[in-house]
């Protein structure tokens, strides 16, 4: 989110949200439907390699942010500050921004550098407690860790999906005091 004179130039209309919210009704008729009824649609490419949209519910976006909430599985507080290395459209980034929003955790969103410098100086810079990401991006924050000798001072977990976690991956960032877990869904 941003203010109208720091947006980027943008060719048509752009909507700014504090100026949405601030034209916004009192009252608001929020409307009723069935909790089956869509509320996103992800890609995958599952099991057949071949691109194809998968709907999700409101119930279960309910439930697995819930879910997600528990100790046992990210355990998101409204103290965490969480930063998903995952696309949106890829399973809604695991989902993991509904479940910050329903704890009050802060958001930080990856910016074009994804490389371990630049996941590195966003951790910090933003201060994230929470991160998720697949094997390849733990992989080379934790080259770059290694190679420049820095310290993480706020991540203290963090959830791998997409393969399986190697266990070296594991034991490189316990090192750094970080809880790095494997994640497991079904798109």
């Amino acid at each position: 989110m941003t203010s109208r004179e720091h947006a980027p130039a943008f060719p048509g209309e752009l909507d700014i949200y504090d100026e949405i919210v601030e034209r916004g009704r009192e009252n608001f008729d929020w409307p009723e439907f069935d909790e089956n009824t869509a509320v996103a649609m992800c890609y995958t490419s599952g099991t057949t390699g071949e691109p194809k949209g998968v709907v999700y519910s409101h119930r279960s976006v309910v439930i697995q942010s819930f879910a997600a909430c528990l100790p046992t599985a990210m355990g998101l507080g409204e103290g965490d500050v969480l930063l998903p290395v995952v696309p949106m459209f890829h399973v809604n980034a695991w989902n993991a921004p509904y479940s910050a929003m329903l704890v009050g955790a802060k958001q930080v969103f990856p910016g074009p550098r994804l490389d371990g410098e630049g996941l590195y100086e966003m951790f910090e810079a933003e201060k994230v407690t929470f991160s998720s990401g697949v094997p390849t991006v733990w992989l080379n924050l934790l080259h770059y860790l290694e190679k420049t000798g820095k310290k993480l001072n706020y991540l203290k977990r963090g959830m791998c999906g997409g393969s399986a976690l190697p266990e070296a991956l594991i034991r490189g960032y316990a090192k750094y005091g970080v809880e790095l877990q494997q994640g497991w869904g079904m798109t």
